[in-house]
């Protein structure tokens, strides 16, 4: 009995070490890159999700210190007469900077996206966005009106490429959980937004540091970021973001015998069967799976539809003709697309006009006799709103998805059985799967209005952040749903540019027009 136990203590049965090493594979993290060299997206969402808080909080510096850049610009050596005359105009210039730059800008991206690689693309413009951080503090070094102005330019013609890919990456990629983790990264938005808005408050007020220094100091926390990023690497597709839908045909043996990509289908000869290469690094497939590798199965079905895809590439290069003309026709054929446009655009005036002057909208109701005060507890609600809001209404856009059969043929949460892209959303399902989506944010927005308005006519700070919280609460749940209904309204490949169309529509016809009455 004695020996026996012994035994077993020094020699441990195989079930034993086989539970254990179980359990050690079970708590260890899956590697960076999965087998064909990708970046796994347990590790690119998250990535995004930061990259999006910290260019959001830059975006809400100057709303958060508004009161020390009013003063900078009325002071500034180069400020024009109508900047020294009237500061707040000079806010409101400094905002339409910023979105002219990125208007143009993301125009571009989502014409690009379709014809050169998209991680280099976006690290290009992280690194713009971070030389126009960088150039916003030394504005006040300079005591130029102008460089500030220029500088704020530059971050919003480097935030254009990273608001047109990821979106349709995340969509790919999370599978039946597409719109929790698409939620997850428009969370950055009102996160980012508040976060900035207290940051630049505080930081603007500090005796020690200064509103130059509220810059430098996210230069310096965001370059880890792009470090990381700089090692990001996406061979799917060779890296370009197509949109193509590709899905393959197979024997009981795993062999392949046919391609089909965009619905036309095509044989796969034997002779393309048996040269297929075990490298995976021109793969066509524009869907990976969320953690786990692929199986040998999944391996053919790569490999055989790079092969088809590169003897066919004349072919393909003859269909995909991207001009920014055809695709600004695509997104304006869309009447789903040009009507969630003109939502967005109120949605979109909103939220900058309060992030631009929400500080001094707080002062002016006299609910807060400090500003940073008053922008440290209009931060915190926007963002626990942004917080609670935005995942539940991603919540609400899986659910649909699931009642319709989108996902059904993940493998864990993100690939079909093969290993490429699934079906994914059929064709004849767009539009009932909007039809589904918008009433719910529509509802949304009309339940927030009810609670938004009522706080023009509050004198209790208590009462009126509740109230605000409640709002925005319900406005943040309908972004997931407007995303996703927006990518719905065209093609895949033009998902890119239906989200730079819905933006571009957004900030012209919301955020500038506001901007442009307070200039004048």
């Amino acid at each position: 009995m004695t020996s026996s136990l012994l035994d077993e203590v020094m020699h441990p049965s195989d079930s034993s070490t086989d539970s254990k090493q179980a359990k050690k594979s079970y708590l260890r993290l899956p590697t960076f890159y999965n087998e064909q060299g990708t970046t796994r997206p347990f590790y690119l969402f998250p990535l995004f999700l930061l990259i999006n808080i910290i260019t959001m909080a830059d975006r809400a510096i100057i709303p958060g210190a508004s009161q020390e850049f009013l003063a900078f610009l009325g002071g500034a050596s180069d400020s024009p007469a109508v900047v020294k005359n009237n500061p707040d105009a000079g806010l409101g210039i400094l905002q339409a900077a910023f979105m002219i730059g990125y208007t143009l800008a993301i125009i571009l991206s989502g014409h690009y996206v379709h014809k050169i690689k998209w991680k280099p693309l976006v690290f290009f413009g992280l690194c713009v966005w971070w030389l126009g951080v960088l150039g916003s503090g030394n504005a006040k070094q300079y005591n130029s009106f102008y460089v500030l102005l220029f500088s704020r330019m530059a971050t919003g013609c480097s935030e254009a490429a990273f608001q047109v890919v990821a979106p349709p990456l995340i969509q790919d990629r999370a599978g039946k959980r597409a719109g929790f983790w698409l939620s997850i990264f428009l969370m950055g938005l009102p996160l980012g937004l508040s976060v900035g808005y207290i940051y630049g408050s505080h930081m603007a007020t500090s005796e020690l540091w200064g509103w130059d220094w509220a810059y430098y100091w996210m230069c310096i926390g965001s370059f880890p970021l792009l470090v990381v990023f700089a090692f990001v690497r996406d061979v799917t597709n060779g890296g370009v973001l197509s949109g193509e839908v590709v899905d393959v045909e197979l024997e009981g043996d795993g062999s392949v015998t046919a391609v089909v990509i965009d619905g036309e289908r095509d044989e796969v000869d034997e002779d393309d069967e048996r040269e297929r290469s075990t490298s995976l690094t021109t793969a066509t497939t524009t869907l990976e799976p969320l953690l786990p590798p692929l199986d040998n199965n999944s391996n053919s079905a790569v490999d055989a539809t790079s092969k088809h895809h590169h003897n066919n590439s004349s072919a393909a290069d003859k269909k995909d003709k991207f001009t920014i003309l055809s695709e600004v026709k695509t997104c304006l054929n869309s009447k789903i697309l040009v009507t969630l446009s003109l939502g967005q655009a109120a949605i979109f005036g909103v939220v900058t006009a309060l992030g631009t002057f929400g500080g001094a909208f707080i002062l002016a109701l006299q609910l807060f006799d400090d500003e940073k005060v008053a922008a440290t507890w209009f931060g915190i609600t926007a963002a626990l709103a942004g917080v609670i809001g935005t995942p539940l209404g991603g919540s609400l856009v899986d659910k649909i998805l699931t009642r319709y059969g989108a996902g059904d043929n993940d493998n864990d949460g993100g690939a079909s059985s093969s290993g490429v892209r699934g079906k994914g959303i059929d064709d004849s399902l767009r539009h009932p799967i909007i039809a589904s989506i918008l009433p719910r944010m529509n509802a949304l927005v009309a339940a927030a209005m009810l609670f938004i308005f009522p706080t023009l006519a509050m004198q209790d700070a208590a009462f009126f952040l509740f109230f605000l919280f409640v709002g925005w609460t319900l406005l943040f749940a309908t972004q997931t749903g407007i995303s996703i209904c927006a990518m719905l309204s065209v093609k895949n490949a033009h998902r890119p540019n239906a989200l730079a169309f819905i933006s571009i529509a957004g900030h012209l016809l919301g955020d500038v027009p506001l901007l442009r009455r307070d200039i004048y």
